[in-house]
């Protein structure tokens, strides 16, 4: 069982034989010219315009279907007078309706009528007849 060895000298002289591989080149990279700024002040643009035509569909679309909140319509039965809230589920309600007034309490169980007395007119709502 012997095996040659090659002699250190000729390993030496093999490796010097063949050509050393070349360093791996660099990792190629796209270079900015700028153009991606312009893109995403452009989408922010986009957006703007598309937020501005949103709110003026919705204006056009509650002045049309006469939606507007916090006024009371003319002709309306019912009026919430004044609320208060007692805890975090339960709410106090004085409701006029149909010239009656409600004490309304709502919770988790649901809505209970406490009290309902007439409506009182108030001195402003009600027309002076003094000149007459």
């Amino acid at each position: 069982m012997s095996q040659q060895q090659p002699a250190p000298q000729a390993a030496s002289a093999h490796a010097a034989a063949v050509p050393a591989q070349p360093a791996q080149a660099a990792i190629p990279f796209k270079r900015d010219d700028g153009a991606a700024g312009a893109t995403l002040a452009g989408g922010g643009i986009g957006v703007l315009v598309i937020s501005l035509l949103a709110i003026a569909v919705v204006l056009f679309l509650r002045r049309r279907l006469n939606l507007h909140v916090g006024t009371p319509a003319a002709g309306r039965s019912l009026r919430v007078l004044e609320s208060a809230r007692m805890g975090p589920r339960a709410l106090l309600s004085v409701v006029e309706f149909d010239g009656t007034r409600y004490l309304l309490a709502q919770s988790e169980q649901g809505i209970t009528c406490l009290a309902n007395t007439p409506a009182v007119k108030d001195a402003a709502e009600t027309p002076s007849r003094e000149g007459s």
